[in-house]
């Protein structure tokens, strides 16, 4: 047996998995999801898991776990929670300092997801200790932080799965439709040209800044236009950060804004999105708006009919929760477990409010609940089967 869930949650939270640049990005990392990927490995082995690790990158493993229970034809419940956190800047606790107060535990991930993924492990533990009649497939995925980049490496056809759950903060209510986060890059360029004498060049900055009026007036409200009965708004596009220029007295030849775009599942591949926006920016605006680096963390709609779905949510009614099918804007490694063809509900203990946030804490008796909300759908998987 393991120890207890909030022993497992401090120790994780202890680790410091930070992740704050894009898996392809130049540079040196704060932190990698090694350290994290060998505590989950010694766990998963405790509980006599075969176990495989899946390097996306040095020091940046996918870690798997299986248990075979043994009973001919059993079902396989997966489960997936990711190894990394996002960065530790403007935090007013000790992000590595698990402290635990008034029914609550503080620290960097114990939101956002080290909570589900120590509550995942425990629910194994249980499972495999009282010899449940069903498979577990554990995914501890790497690089979840920027944009779910880890999740599209992972190789798990040789382990056949029912449905998994994936850990992210919803109170342990179910949530099975969630968007595509995009993150696009939108380029003008311009001409250098002393700053005494402007005239004389093309002013990226100032086109950039025709470009943001064009985004706010007409982009944003043509974006928020395509909805669905399944979320409470449409898609979103909100210009985040702008770069350009190279000195002050130098007219600036480039400017770049990066946006960051959610597209609901209907809209399909957000690629085709991206360069509709920046060809109908150029064609408004009368000079060349190029489409930069961009990347989609895919979305998420599963079926609220599927047997895995009425699985959990009968399994979440029966500890008094609104067991009704949600969605949610953010996005998870359940669409590129869902493009792999598994079912996926998102479930887990803590608020995604106080996610990536300053103060990042998860209530304890949440946490303990979503160890028993699991291991009850694991249950009920295998008496189902």
């Amino acid at each position: 047996m393991l120890k207890d869930v909030i022993e497992i949650l401090s120790d994780m939270i202890r680790i410091d998995s930070r992740n704050t640049m894009p898996l392809e990005a130049e540079g040196e990392r704060i932190a990698t999801e090694e350290e994290m990927g060998l505590y989950v490995e010694k766990l998963m082995r405790t509980l006599g898991m075969e176990v495989e690790k899946q390097y996306i990158a040095p020091k940046r493993p996918n870690v798997i776990g299986f248990h075979n229970c043994g009973v001919k034809g059993a079902p396989t419940f997966g489960l997936n929670a990711h190894l990394d956190t996002v960065g530790t800047d403007g935090m007013v606790i000790p992000p590595f300092e698990p402290t635990i107060k008034d029914g609550f535990i503080y620290g960097r991930g114990s939101c956002d997801t080290k909570g589900s993924l120590a509550a995942m492990l425990k629910a194994c533990d249980v499972l495999i200790e009282q010899k449940a009649p069903v498979n577990l497939l554990m995914v501890a995925s790497a690089s979840e932080e920027t944009g779910c980049q880890g999740s599209y490496f992972l190789e798990l056809s040789k382990w056949p799965c029912n449905g998994f759950i994936v850990g992210e903060p919803t109170s342990n209510k179910p949530v099975v439709f969630h968007k595509c986060h995009g993150t696009l890059e939108l380029i003008v360029r311009g001409k250098s040209a002393h700053g005494s004498r402007p005239e004389l060049g093309d002013n990226a900055v100032l086109k950039a800044g025709r470009l943001l009026c064009w985004l706010k007036d007409v982009a944003i409200p043509q974006v928020s236009k395509m909805t669905s009965p399944n979320f409470t708004n449409g898609c979103t596009l909100s210009p985040n950060m702008i770069t350009g220029g190279t000195k002050g007295n130098i007219v600036p030849d480039y400017c770049k804004i990066t946006c960051d775009m959610r597209l609901i599942p209907e809209v399909g591949a957000a690629l085709p999105q991206f360069k509709r926006l920046a060809d109908e920016a150029t064609k408004a605006l009368g000079f060349p708006v190029e489409l930069g680096w961009t990347h989609a963390g895919p979305a998420m709609q599963t079926p609220v009919n599927h047997p895995f779905v009425k699985t959990v949510c009968e399994t979440i009614a029966k500890f008094g929760l609104d067991a009704t099918p949600q969605s949610v804007a953010y996005c998870t490694d359940g669409g590129q477990l869902s493009l792999k063809g598994f079912p996926c509900v998102v479930c887990g203990p803590g608020d995604i409010s106080v996610a990536h946030s300053a103060l990042e804490y998860s209530p304890i008796a949440e946490i303990r609940q979503a160890v028993e909300i699991y291991t009850e759908v694991g249950k009920g998987l295998g008496a189902r089967d």
